[in-house]
């Protein structure tokens, strides 16, 4: 599949990857070039103001995800700015190769954002903590400054969480290896730890979650 194969109100997804982190936003498709590799998608505000996605260390991807069909991906893609004809914003998307399919199981990351308590060893006091987002791989966690974590460390979370529209609640117990750590505003650190073996039903449980986003952010909620 080739960007101008997409078609006027398709839904997709921008995963921009800045400094080890990936950042996802959603958007639509609101206009493609018959004759070129290009579209233009409606512009994405932040806090009242709209995303530049201007900066030399950025890395955009496109996701184009139909719940019914094979997701695809348009790796590292081109995208600016820019003023239509008729005076408003839209983001100018180009790229010259082709989509490819897009294994979630492995590179999605699910925004949770779930409050939890963390331990560095078993039967240890546990600290406050939030759980940021989850991967089939590992999950990223989200504490105050001063609580610290070595590289190669485990921690224990319990990730609790209650699906609305399926009246579901869920809870996973999870063990990662702490691989990554990033300073945050607001006097927080932000760790990526990793799995060491799979985590039975979180797979079902990301699955479902992401649908149902989709689902809301297409208004058939």
């Amino acid at each position: 599949m080739y960007l101008n194969e997409l078609i006027e109100g398709e839904k997709i997804t921008l995963q921009v990857l800045v400094n080890g982190e990936t950042l996802t936003f959603d958007t639509m498709v609101n206009q493609v070039s018959p004759t070129k590799n290009l579209i233009l998608v409606n512009v994405i505000y932040v806090d009242g103001k709209i995303v530049t996605f201007r900066g030399t260390n950025l890395t955009i991807d496109v996701v184009v995800a139909p719940i019914s069909e094979t997701p695809q991906i348009f790796k590292n893609v081109t995208i600016s700015l820019v003023k239509k004809f008729d005076g408003t914003l839209a983001y100018s998307i180009s790229s010259i190769a082709s989509s490819k399919n897009y294994n979630r199981r492995n590179s999605f990351r699910c925004y949770v954002g779930v409050p939890t308590s963390v331990q560095k060893k078993l039967n240890t006091v546990p600290y406050d903590a939030v759980i940021k987002d989850v991967s089939a791989g590992g999950f990223s966690l989200v504490v105050p400054q001063g609580l610290e974590f070595e590289n190669n460390q485990v921690v224990h979370v319990v990730l609790n969480d209650y699906l609305d529209e399926l009246a579901e609640k869920v809870s996973f117990h999870l063990y990662g290896l702490v691989v990554r750590s990033e300073d945050m505003e607001k006097n927080r650190v932000l760790y990526g730890c990793k799995f060491n073996q799979q985590v039975a039903g979180l797979e079902n449980y990301i699955m479902k979650k992401e649908r149902l986003r989709l689902k809301r952010s297409s208004g058939n909620a």
